[in-house]
């Protein structure tokens, strides 16, 4: 698995059988972990040794039905959770952490905000289901950059299983905008593959390195208690800058109608050629009359 070395699937198997037993002798209680919540910022990084350091500002409390964040100051290692997140994350950048720090050493997602102050998260680095909060009645606290959710569904492996987990053979992912609309409805992707959402205002990235998908029923009946699968994805955000707007006229497009742009316009009439700007009155050609209109509109005695 891309990001996640062997001592930990080692540990996540561990886990697995451990909890496995413990059902054994307690019954079919739930088995999923809930992996720590931190933010705060990046004060150090050591890429030899592909770990970083947090200055916490927050921890994710349970209190309540799904918890909330609360003041805490710490400083924490972690591991990167994948190599972009090694390559990406920068000394004071703002983050929020999910996993386990060391010594036990497991990051299973990160994600990086804009700032302390502006709290959207715009790229994720592992698995993007343990964002908090970790509940899926509530919204994403801190939310995505344009407040988008981002759902997948993988299938498993079924040769390459652990008792609780397989390897994911591939993943469906899906992105919902604001309005709960779906951009990218169930968009099939196999490790290393990545897809593209382009909107109007925002430019969404999604490669999936690899995952887990449960084993049960697909693979193994019955199901032991175990842990949750864990997914390696990396996610970007970015904001989509429009093209400039053109005035209708504006021949040099320079952003405004000057006497120029109608000797522009007068230059393209008396060639016979042919150009949409200079077409004002929709005739389907160039003349001096349109001409005339773009010299109007540059003397604001009429709006094109």
């Amino acid at each position: 698995m891309i990001g996640m070395n062997e001592n930990t699937k080692h540990n996540i198997f561990g886990i697995c059988v451990a909890v496995a037993l413990l059902g054994a002798f307690v019954g079919c209680a739930s088995a999923a972990f809930n992996p720590e919540g931190h933010m705060g910022t990046v004060v150090g990084k050591d890429s030899g040794n592909n770990t970083f350091e947090v200055r916490t500002t927050h921890n994710w409390s349970y209190n309540g039905s799904c918890g909330e964040w609360q003041p805490s100051t710490a400083i924490m290692e972690w591991p990167f959770p994948n190599e972009d997140a090694l390559n990406e994350i920068d000394v004071d950048d703002y983050v929020e952490i999910l996993g386990f720090p060391e010594p036990y050493g497991q990051t299973i997602c990160l994600g990086k905000m804009n700032s302390s102050t502006e709290k959207v998260i715009t790229d994720i680095y592992g698995d993007p289901n343990f964002l908090e909060p970790y509940c899926p009645s509530e919204p994403l606290d801190p939310p995505l950059l344009g407040t988008f959710t981002i759902k997948y569904s993988s299938t498993p492996n079924c040769s390459d299983c652990s008792m609780c987990n397989c390897e994911a053979n591939y993943t469906n992912v899906t992105i919902i905008n604001e309005a709960g609309q779906a951009e990218v409805d169930d968009h099939q992707l196999y490790p290393g593959q990545t897809c593209t959402y382009e909107g109007m205002e925002y430019r969404i990235s999604i490669t999936f390195h690899s995952g887990e998908a449960p084993a049960c029923p697909v693979c193994n009946n019955p199901c032991p208690p175990g842990p949750q699968p864990v997914s390696n994805f990396v996610i970007h955000i970015k904001t989509v800058t429009p093209p400039p707007t053109t005035p209708r006229g504006d021949m040099n497009h320079d952003g405004i109608i000057t006497p120029a742009d109608a000797v522009i316009a007068l230059t393209i009439a008396a060639s016979g050629g042919e150009n949409y700007d200079a077409d004002i009155d929709g005739d389907g050609k160039v003349t001096s009359l349109d001409g005339l209109m773009i010299m109007q509109a540059a003397a604001d005695n009429i709006e094109i």
